[in-house]
């Protein structure tokens, strides 16, 4: 069975309320410390990067499954859409999956059991 993305492309608060549309546009990853993959969201005016852990995705995968592209990308972008909905400030560090994240993330989306 193919997985549809539902969070490539949402609607969530802006800064003053207004709804803003947000769009993944690419993905990478950085090649350096636990090379976490990086996830590039345009929301409105702005580009967001949504990080996730190197370790704590190869973490997952090794002990719980393989995670396809457009599951990494609904990840990320329920991360995104999380943050926006509760005000926080959108910085690399908010915005940076890690540890037990990942894992609740998966299982809200119904990736993990």
């Amino acid at each position: 069975m193919h997985y549809v993305s539902r969070y490539d492309r949402f609607q969530a608060p802006g800064p003053e309320g207004a709804p803003v549309a947000v769009e993944f546009r690419k993905a990478g990853f950085l090649a350096a410390g636990d090379e976490p993959e990086l996830y590039f969201f345009q929301a409105g005016a702005r580009e967001v990067i949504v990080g996730v852990s190197g370790e704590t995705l190869r973490w997952f995968q090794r002990e719980r499954r393989y995670l396809s592209r457009e599951e990494k990308i609904d990840i990320a972008g329920l991360r995104l859409k999380q943050r926006m909905e509760s005000g926080a400030l959108l910085d690399a560090e908010t915005l940076h999956i890690r540890g037990a994240e990942l894992e609740h993330l998966a299982r809200l989306l119904g990736l993990a059991v």
